[in-house]
């Protein structure tokens, strides 16, 4: 991530001696190239950040030191305090490792979130190959890379620019891809060993292949595939007997359990990882005390002291460190003194909150909604609901031409200099990207963390969608990409009920579209030959006789009906919103992913009935006979299920939000994961489910309840009539 002002600035002479001996060096930056005596980075699209301009003013102060939540790079060693210890020790374990002939050159350097792995990799054990070379090589070329949603377009990219020297090498690039993605004849991804055998040089200059935030090819890069292609071709290179290529990795320490699918890598963190350890008090002073010392102004040790004690011990603390570093320094120029800084930032955990808060405030309210939109887009969920920042193209953020200038405003604002929330890249493929700087802000901004909450499952949903919609796109908008089925009409009842925060892009809602526009040409074809004419005309006489009897709204059986249903079922049409199926008798039908919102069930028989998946808003159930039937996962918000029988009912994930279940009978009911959030439950006993957690009924209406033992104490024997207060 490369800045105007750091291509610019005029550096310390070389070899600028500071307390304690650590040597530091200077380098030349240009584009995506970095250029040092003896080592020359190239960076992927998506490690570096488009430059912004930096507000000038006159001050006695050099540059800011410090980082505040961007990461330390090669070109900014010569601020890069703390660490001397780790350095020498990365740098010996790599250079054993590479003088080891049995060893394989992989080196993974992990921790938590915030720990400083990127810095201490990037700015610590890079510029020590270039002041320590090792022993075989005098020159050392360096791939700098993040995975992305696509790593082997990011190592290929790199690697193009390597062999071309062009920065948008797009032809060799996709070249490059080719080779990564084909097996050998001994069926091994040796795509990379090939590659680097050929670069000019290359036994005079080692290939270091290094690997930011690794924790994105489980992140992001949703194809298996790809994944085990791109982790192979580093683990093969990283062996081979020619020793041409090395491999570093950075990775949070809570991803480790991910690499265990993969049996040669998770050795790797076992026998050559380094875990990143937290600063002691003597490095959090250098870090503190060096930079300000060599930009021209030392702080004084009461400041340093404070400091410390809001840093030391706080898991992930770093960035937020240097961002209260950033406000001092900042502040001096300003002529405030830091300790007033310090306590009007809220100290080193405030610091970020309140900065980001402070600026959302600062929005009108319609763009407050965009702002939200645009945060919760970059934040990763994954199925354990673990928060991480994501990376997302701007168009995704985009859902028509007219706030496109207001949505990009909002991402200068919020990644100015200065402020530097969010940080932009290019990519080959989707353009200009962006991502929130530092997990530390997710983590540490509550604002944030309600709008996740609130919008959870609607954000798994928008982010699936706009995932297929990219891979659409990518496949040049084959029709062999479009949706079908259950999943089409999710589509579109997401892209209707979506608030402004998740709603779809431009590019998600055209291919919704064109997936509504190929299911009409299916059915179209259907017409097009005579040979089924009779078959088309019995077609409508079925669907006829279907619509004429539920017109009737009346609630007699009516057993023929079940069979009319089953047929308009097959024939694929699933929407059944508002249907009246009153009193019917519907035992063992199968509504498997079908839309039923509104639809009217009261008294109907659906013993045994496939209801799994199912879209039941706001239907009316009240009466209905639901013996043993299967409503997994089924979408059962604002449901009336009053007085309904569901004994040995499947409800297992079902998300009941705001459901009536007054006088249910649940006997034998599986309730486990079942989301009953406000559901009224008065009148309900409970004590022969299985499945149901303390969790669960926190949030419910419970009245007259009946609950299990297990979830009854002595503090809690009021429990089952906890919301009774809210009727009487």
């Amino acid at each position: 991530m490369v800045e105007s002002s750091e291509l610019n600035h005029t550096p310390l002479e070389d070899d600028t001696n500071i307390t304690g001996g650590f040597n530091q060096r200077t380098w030349e930056v240009n584009g995506n190239v970095i250029q040092g005596s003896s080592v020359t980075v190239y960076l992927s699209p998506s490690a570096y950040t488009i430059p912004t301009e930096k507000e000038t003013k006159p001050t006695p102060l050099g540059d800011n030191p410090y980082r505040g939540l961007d990461v330390f790079r090669e070109e900014h060693s010569m601020y890069f305090f703390g660490r001397e210890k780790q350095i020498d020790r990365l740098w010996e374990k790599f250079r054993d490792l590479n003088e080891d002939e049995s060893a394989c050159r992989f080196l993974p350097i992990y921790g938590t979130s915030g720990s400083g792995k990127s810095s201490l990799t990037r700015s610590g054990l890079i510029p020590e190959l270039d002041k320590k070379p090792l022993f075989a090589y005098q020159k050392a070329k360096i791939a700098v890379l993040f995975p992305t949603t696509h790593p082997l377009e990011s190592l290929a990219t790199v690697l193009a620019r390597i062999v071309t020297n062009d920065p948008s090498p797009v032809e060799k690039t996709a070249e490059f891809e080719r080779v990564l993605k084909n097996r050998s004849d001994r069926g091994e991804y040796e795509g990379l060993r090939r590659i680097a055998n050929q670069i000019p040089n290359i036994h005079d200059s080692l290939l270091v292949v290094v690997v930011d935030q690794f924790e994105e090819i489980f992140t992001l890069c949703k194809d298996p595939e790809e994944r085990e292609a791109f982790i192979n071709n580093l683990l093969c290179a990283a062996k081979d007997a020619d020793r041409h290529t090395s491999v570093i990795v950075t990775m949070r320490s809570d991803f480790l359990r991910e690499t265990q699918q993969y049996p040669g890598l998770d050795g790797l963190f076992s026998t050559n990882g380094f875990l990143v350890p937290s600063m002691q008090p003597e490095e959090l002073e250098m870090a503190i005390a060096k930079p300000a010392e060599l930009a021209g102004h030392s702080l004084e040790p009461a400041i340093i002291k404070l400091l410390i004690e809001q840093t030391q011990g706080r898991e992930g603390a770093l960035p937020l460190l240097q961002f209260a570093l950033q406000r001092i320094w900042e502040g001096l120029e300003d002529g405030r003194e830091p300790a007033e800084t310090l306590e009007k930032i809220g100290g080193v955990g405030g610091a970020l909150a309140g900065e980001v808060q402070r600026l959302y405030e600062s929005l009108t309210p319609e763009d407050q909604i965009l702002a939200r939109r645009i945060f919760i887009a970059l934040v990763n969920l994954d199925e354990s609901e673990k928060t991480t920042r994501r990376r997302a193209p701007v168009s995704e953020l985009i859902t028509n031409k007219q706030e496109e200038p207001a949505i990009k405003s909002i991402i200068r604002r919020f990644s100015a200099r200065g402020v530097r929330f969010l940080s932009t890249s290019q990519d080959l493929q989707r353009g200009e990207t962006l991502e929130v700087t530092h997990e530390a802000l997710i983590h540490n901004w509550d604002k944030l963390q309600g709008w996740l909450s609130e919008r959870r499952e609607q954000l798994h949903q928008k982010q699936k969608f706009e995932r297929y919609a990219e891979e659409w796109r990518s496949q040049n908008k084959s029709p062999d990409y479009l949706l079908q089925s259950r999943i089409l009409r999710d589509a579109q009842e997401f892209s209707k009920t979506a608030v402004q925060e998740v709603a779809l892009s431009e590019l998600a809602t055209e291919f919704i579209k064109a997936s509504q526009r190929q299911k009409y040409l299916r059915i179209s074809l259907l017409f097009v030959f005579p040979s089924i004419a009779v078959l088309f005309i019995i077609h409508l006489s079925l669907i006829y006789l279907t619509e004429r009897l539920l017109a009737e709204e009346n609630c007699q059986p009516t057993p023929i009906l079940k069979h009319l249903l089953w047929y308009r079922l097959k024939t694929g049409e699933n929407n059944l919103e508002r249907i009246s199926l009153c009193g019917k008798y519907l035992n063992g039908i199968n509504f498997e992913g079908a839309e039923l919102s509104g639809a009217n069930f009261q008294e109907a028989r659906l013993n045994g009935a496939n209801l799994r998946e199912a879209v039941l808003l706001d239907a009316n159930l009240q009466g209905a006979r639901l013996y043993k039937a299967d409503l997994y996962n089924a979408f059962l918000i604002s449901a009336n299920l009053i007085g309904a029988n569901l004994e040995s009912a499947n409800l297992e994930s079902a998300i009941m939000h705001n459901a009536k279940l007054q006088g249910a009978d649940l006997r034998n009911a599986d309730l486990q994961n079942a989301d009953l959030q406000n559901v009224d439950l008065r009148e309900v006993d409970l004590t022969q489910t299985t499945g149901l957690s303390q969790h669960q009924i926190e949030s419910a209406i419970l009245c007259n309840t009946k609950l299990p033992d297990y979830l009854l104490s002595v503090e809690s024997k009021h429990l089952e009539n906890r919301d009774c207060h809210r009727f009487n």
